[in-house]
């Protein structure tokens, strides 16, 4: 909704563009006159025949508070109809209306000087007035009308760029809401398939106890991990205990074998983080730790601010990345998954190393940004805006 709600704020801030143009053209045309009255004031002042400010306002500021009238149409007209790409349409409809505007604007400009020099039309005819204002004013109006037909064409143009990068961005918000979700559709399967093993292992075992209390435990953790509820983000706290829920369905399995740990710092509980980020994590620590052959495995979750945003660590005590079988371990489908997520999702502000932990074992440390990924796709969109 917000990024719709933005986009509808750029539509219509592209859409006063005309109007907010006319009022200049309405504001230039008003100071034009203006600065010809005070012109016209002076040159008779200097010349020592002062004309009173009545007859110069009168002789000067008709012409311009026509066109302070009539340019605005003009704006309106080469907005609708862009002199590019060329067309006849455009062609004549232009050149009819300037003709018209340069008819009209040669009048009203021969009465304004026959006001100010009453012997005029007693040498000149109307027809030779309204002529010679025509042609001396001519080259005033091509360039008026040629320069607001650019401007006009220049604003479309920008527009157009406007709602090229507009739809670009929201297209490369789509994809990466459709990468996400083709990630997490892939992850669930993964999850779901590691997990029934532990439950079938439970019973080949003939265990019943354990494997009953693993299947209402794996019903839980689908209920809370794998409801369709539209959140790809949810908070570092959740994830924990998403992952803390994992982990204890694994110890129905492996007893005391295998124990975990998590640390969370309090004031990082509500960040956000994409759903199932540290599940493949927390399920390579057991795949190659305790069914490797491992006596006992110890996990560590941690998660802790950092200047710019988080650290996630996941540790365990199995074997290491020379030594024992982890070293393939980040070409499985899960950590593949998750160094795709985090691209999708944070770009190259998101990193995710595997390394040996001192004094044996596998740490894999995940640093993310402070912001999830649907704040990411609209400050990114925003800033494509406000850059236009």
């Amino acid at each position: 909704m917000a990024r719709l709600a933005l986009g509808n704020r750029a539509a219509a801030g592209t859409g006063s563009s005309p109007r907010a143009a006319s009022l200049v053209l309405v504001g230039v045309c008003l100071a034009l006159g203006a600065t010809a009255s005070f012109e016209a004031r002076l040159v008779s002042t200097v010349h020592g025949n002062p004309v009173p400010w009545a007859v110069v306002v009168l002789t000067t500021m008709p012409r311009w508070l026509l066109l302070a009238v009539l340019l605005p149409v003009v704006m309106q007209l080469a907005w609708r109809y862009p002199v590019v790409p060329l067309s006849r349409r455009a062609v004549v409809l232009h050149g009819v209306t300037f003709l018209v505007l340069s008819a009209i604007h040669a009048q009203v400009h021969a009465w304004a000087i026959g006001l100010g020099s009453p012997f005029v039309p007693l040498v000149f005819s109307w027809g030779a007035r309204v002529t010679r204002s025509w042609l001396n004013t001519m080259p005033t109006l091509v360039f008026i009308y040629g320069a607001i037909l650019v401007w006009a064409w220049g604003m479309a143009e920008a527009r157009q760029r406007q709602e090229r990068t507009l739809r670009a961005a929201q297209l490369e918000t789509q994809l990466h809401a459709a990468r996400l979700a083709a990630l997490r559709a892939q992850l669930q399967p993964h999850f779901l398939y590691n997990t029934l093993n532990g439950i079938a292992a439970l019973v080949a075992d003939r265990k019943p106890g354990p494997a009953v209390a693993a299947i209402e435990q794996l019903g839980e953790l689908l209920h809370a991990s794998l409801r369709e509820d539209g959140r790809d983000v949810i908070p570092i706290a959740e994830e924990l205990a998403l992952a803390g829920q994992y982990l204890a369905l694994q110890q129905l399995r492996f007893g005391e074998r295998l124990s975990y740990t998590v640390d969370m710092a309090p004031a990082i509980a509500d960040w956000m983080v994409p759903v199932l980020l540290l599940q493949p994590v927390v399920e390579n620590a057991v795949i190659h730790g305790l069914e490797a052959g491992q006596a006992t495995l110890q996990v560590a979750m941690t998660a802790a601010a950092t200047t710019h945003g988080m650290e996630l660590r996941v540790e365990n005590n199995g074997p290491d990345l020379v030594t024992g079988t982890t070293s393939s371990a980040g070409q499985g489908v899960g950590l593949a998954s998750t160094r795709a997520r985090l691209e999708t999702a944070y770009g190259r502000r998101a990193t995710m190393t595997l390394g040996s932990r001192l004094g044996g074992g596998v740490v894999v440390v995940i640093t993310v940004p402070h912001r999830a990924v649907e704040d990411r796709a609209e400050s990114d969109l925003a800033g494509v805006l406000l850059a236009v």
